[in-house]
């Protein structure tokens, strides 16, 4: 897979097989690469000891706890690389633990679907706030979309290409990559962020702060997930700020406010 050795569910030395040939933290659950295009993730029963709390779903989603063993987690370092991994152009594999010592199977690529904030102990049992990754299994369609930045192409543009290569048409690849291809999924998380301007489209308030490249933070959410038939398409995502994101995952009234967040998008979409 891209030149990387590994075959699902063969089991491989951490350090020696992965660590020592691509580099990354040989001690962290998630190990960017300094100088490959790779995020390893690695997850199993010794998280538990340090207050992680992952699971593999049966429709082959993983639910990953982000870093960070005591205290609040923030989203920084490798939190951040998960999240930003298609912006990044790196590709998220997921190891899981074995039963030997650095003993480790290769589970396959996923990617970054969504996230939200909950409350879960730390490794001292006390309780803080955690950032818990959606990703699924990677395998989505490349768009080819001839220019070697998304935002060298209007907000209809991304709409139109995105749009096609979910109906299988469109300038589509997934065997070789250029400049100008880029995951589905990231253009369509830019063409969420490009309708939002800058604004919260559950609130109406401004983003709450720019990022360093100088542009409005909003976070994409899928209004359906994948497992529950949202594709991976323009009118299945909205950007939110922080508080109406968690707001959706973890409110008492989420459900509602998804569902009227998903009126106001096919409001959008009917004009």
């Amino acid at each position: 897979m891209e030149g990387l050795p590994f075959e699902i569910g063969q089991a491989y030395h951490r350090v020696e097989d992965i660590h020592e040939k691509f580099g990354g933290n040989r001690y962290s659950g998630i190990a960017p690469c300094a100088d490959h295009p790779y995020v390893f993730i690695f997850f199993g029963e010794s998280g538990e000891w340090h207050g992680y709390d992952d699971e593999l779903l049966d429709d082959g989603r993983l639910l990953y706890t982000g870093e960070g063993r005591d205290g609040d987690m923030e989203m920084d370092a490798g939190n951040a690389a998960i999240r930003d991994h298609a912006e990044n152009n790196d590709k998220i594999h997921v190891f899981e633990s074995g039963e030997g010592a650095w003993e480790v199977s290769y589970v396959g690529q996923f990617e970054y679907e969504d996230h939200y904030w909950t409350r879960l102990p730390d490794r001292s049992d006390n309780m803080r706030d955690a950032v818990r990754f959606e990703l699924v299994p990677a395998g989505g369609v490349e768009i080819d979309t001839g220019v070697t930045s998304l935002d060298d192409i209007s907000v209809d543009e991304l709409y139109d290409q995105a749009e096609a290569s979910v109906n299988g048409e469109g300038r589509t690849t997934s065997e070789s990559q250029s400049r100008t291809t880029y995951p589905r999924s990231e253009v369509v998380r830019k063409y969420a962020l490009r309708v939002a301007d800058g604004v919260c489209q559950g609130c109406g308030d401004d983003a709450p702060f720019l990022t360093a490249d100088g542009e409005p933070f909003l976070e994409v959410h899928h209004l359906r997930r994948r497992s529950d038939g949202g594709a991976d398409h323009p009118k299945n995502v909205i950007a939110l700020c922080p508080n109406c994101h968690q707001r959706v995952h973890q409110g008492r009234n989420g459900d509602e406010f998804n569902q009227k967040l998903i009126g106001r998008v096919e409001e959008l979409h009917s004009k």
